[in-house]
């Protein structure tokens, strides 16, 4: 259906690691991709948010969003690593940081993104900028999220990812001559 998806395992038997395997929503440069992010709960979670990375970064080369850096890096107010409305405790959750992700950061123009860029929306010079940064991201979902995810999974969603791409493949292979 090209619906987004999040998939968490627990990576140790303390609970506090945790891994979250995240389909890219449909309509974005993410479409059909995978991406795996490792959780930390600090010892006085939930009173301070959990640290977020992302793995799937090509090997420390690919950025996939502003927000998104090779290192593994994710900028989000909510984890108190960007300016904005951060974590509340008491209030805020897992599943609100990785809800947050997917419908914040796995956007359909990432270019925008970048502070500054959104004064560029609706300009002839910002719609054909986001449209470089996103063919720059697609071709990077699909080696990255999708073809290193089909041959190599990571542990734990061998699985998941085998059915993703089993009940997927025919949209995703409708979709590559425009990609």
């Amino acid at each position: 259906s090209g619906a987004a998806s999040i998939y968490v395992v627990c990576s140790d038997s303390r609970m506090d690691v945790l891994q979250a395997l995240m389909s890219g929503p449909a309509g974005t440069p993410y479409s059909f991709g995978l991406f795996l992010f490792d959780i930390f709960l600090p010892g006085d979670y939930p009173s301070s948010p959990p640290l977020v990375s992302l793995r799937t970064t090509g090997g420390g080369k690919v950025r996939f969003n502003p927000n998104l850096y090779a290192n593994g890096k994710v900028c989000l107010s909510l984890l108190n690593t960007w300016a904005g409305p951060s974590w509340e405790p008491g209030r805020s959750t897992l599943l609100q940081v990785l809800l947050s992700i997917q419908s914040l950061i796995l956007v359909p123009d990432p270019y925008f993104n970048e502070p500054g860029f959104g004064a560029l929306r609706g300009t002839r010079m910002g719609q054909e900028s986001s449209d470089a940064y996103n063919a720059t991201i697609r071709e990077a979902s699909l080696k990255n999220a999708m073809l290193d995810m089909a041959l190599f999974p990571p542990p734990m969603f061998e699985e998941v990812c085998a059915l993703h791409f089993q009940l997927l493949a025919a949209p995703i292979l409708r979709g590559l001559p425009a990609w």
